[in-house]
């Protein structure tokens, strides 16, 4: 008589499906060889065939899972998003003052130019990219308006107001970020990111302390007569 007792039930019993463990590795090889790659050579030079090689999987894989060499890309940046944005939101809504967040925010960009450099690079060098793919500027545009939206939120929430022109102070703090990471490999025996990003704090100060002026919001400070 045939046995009726039956296999247990993967979903039911929780066990983890092998086949779907295997291709999330898969998954996240690929996107580690896609960064480097895209960060060492760019997206241009760096080919499908090459990226499988380092992922160490076949480029059937790489295709199942991100249907394109585009499609990568996109999902590279995705995670971009991610790893950057959300870092520079938490700095941003940390703090007690608008002093205290400034200083957490502008140092959150110094450590972004130390250890992310080079996915800042990355992100620039699809930008400048002709004819690139429509997903990997959307990609890049969302990263660049996320950021925004964190910066303008963040000072507004400590400040109380909405500043006429805080949107500037995020493009201002974006153009540091770029420069400092670029910096990075073109000349990096002058890249003093400490001095270069205690300038923006100060930059920033400064244009917060001019806008509430402007709008009536802060009285100005009393300065001592100069001396004849």
């Amino acid at each position: 008589m045939a046995s009726t007792k039956k296999r247990p039930n993967r979903e039911r019993s929780g066990l983890p499906d092998r086949r779907k463990l295997k291709g999330q590795l898969s998954r996240e090889r690929i996107l580690e060889a896609a960064v480097e790659l895209f960060s060492e050579r760019g997206y241009a030079a760096s080919g499908v065939d090459e990226i499988a090689r380092r992922a160490g999987i076949e480029k059937a894989a790489l295709y199942w899972h991100f249907g394109s060499k585009e499609g990568l890309l996109a999902t590279v940046l995705d995670r971009m998003d991610a790893d950057i944005v959300e870092g520079i939101v938490k700095r941003v809504a940390s703090g007690a003052s608008s002093d205290e967040r400034l200083a957490l925010f502008v140092k959150g960009l110094e450590r972004l130019a130390e250890e992310r450099g080079h996915l800042v690079r990355l992100m620039l060098g699809v930008a400048l990219q002709q004819g690139g793919a429509p997903e990997s500027r959307a990609a890049i545009q969302r990263i660049f308006e996320r950021t925004r939206v964190a910066v303008e939120q963040g000072f507004e929430q400590a400040l109380g107001v909405k500043l006429t022109n805080v949107d500037l102070i995020a493009r201002l703090a974006l153009a540091y970020l770029e420069e400092a990471a670029v910096r990075e490999v073109v000349d990096p025996e002058s890249a003093d990111h400490e001095r270069f990003f205690g300038h923006l704090r100060h930059l920033i100060a400064l244009d917060v302390e001019h806008q509430l002026r402007s709008a009536g919001l802060a009285a100005p400070e009393a300065r001592p007569p100069k001396r004849k």
